[in-house]
């Protein structure tokens, strides 16, 4: 990753902070298709080395907690909270004080169901440096999470577990298929009125990608995984199951097997 020697020069003055921001603001990529993510992840690198006095951790957890009215949408200044929540999850780690810990945490969560996308994927992106540098750790706020969570934070466990650098361990690799499977079976019970919600639409768009990352590194769970699915009578799981099957991950490496589960959704979803 780049580092930007700036970054802990006017990260380590509270005077300079203004000119921080301005730095973030005006190298965001903002407004535009595709934020400064390289930026954005040399800033949270540069915070996660450094030892953090309380001013800064202030400064942090408020421009994490930015709101859509003063950060609106793909502006220059929804940068800043999307840097600020990467920061968290950099951070977090054992190092971290444990009050520390839990505010990193709660900012994260309270990123999944931001309303702004970018925020959403921010949360995801933090979640998988946490598991970089601590997949136990990811595991546990993974089990956390998942009882009662909403179809957003659902969304933000897939996306945050769907990142490959996390699934060469076959242990946790088993762990995020049997969490697909979770999820899956949470689309497949909502009700009518239910898979309206844009919530509920985002989860599923998040499913069509995301299973494939689990199978492309699992392929003998993955697609066994893909095959029980197939035969689920419901539509949006259908419609989960053919994006995943279009990834060319695993349609070029797996064709055959993607054939297989294919005549299973069309037997499945016949009439």
């Amino acid at each position: 990753m780049k580092s930007f020697p700036a970054f802990g020069i006017l990260f380590g003055d509270r005077a300079r902070l203004p000119e921080l921001k301005s730095l973030l603001e005006k190298n965001s990529g903002l407004p535009g298709p595709r934020g400064n993510l390289e930026l954005a992840h040399s800033f949270a690198a540069a915070v996660a080395g450094m030892r953090i006095a309380q001013w800064q951790w202030e400064f942090l957890a408020a421009t994490a907690a930015t709101s859509p009215t003063k950060a609106p949408v793909n502006s220059a200044r929804e940068f800043l909270p999307f840097c600020a929540t990467l920061a968290m999850g950099a951070m977090y780690g054992d190092g971290l004080p444990r009050p520390r810990r839990r505010a990193a945490l709660a900012a994260i969560s309270a990123a999944a169901v931001d309303p702004r996308w970018r925020m959403r994927e921010a949360a995801a992106q933090a979640l998988q440096l946490i598991g970089e540098r601590d997949p136990a750790a990811l595991r546990e706020i993974v089990a956390a999470w998942l009882p009662g969570a909403s179809f957003l934070t659902m969304r933000a466990i897939a996306a945050g577990l769907a990142h490959p650098p996390l699934l060469k361990d076959p242990d946790f690799a088993r762990f995020c298929l049997d969490t697909a499977r979770t999820l899956v079976a949470a689309l497949s019970r909502a009700d009518a009125k239910t898979r309206r919600d844009e919530s509920f639409k985002i989860l599923r768009q998040g499913l069509g990608y995301a299973i494939s990352v689990f199978v492309a590194d699992s392929p003998g769970d993955g697609f066994a995984l893909l095959r029980r699915s197939a035969a689920v009578r419901d539509p949006d799981v259908a419609w989960v199951m053919r994006e995943n099957l279009k990834k060319k991950r695993i349609s070029d490496a797996f064709p055959k097997e993607c054939a297989q589960v294919t005549a299973i959704l069309e037997e499945a979803n016949a009439g």
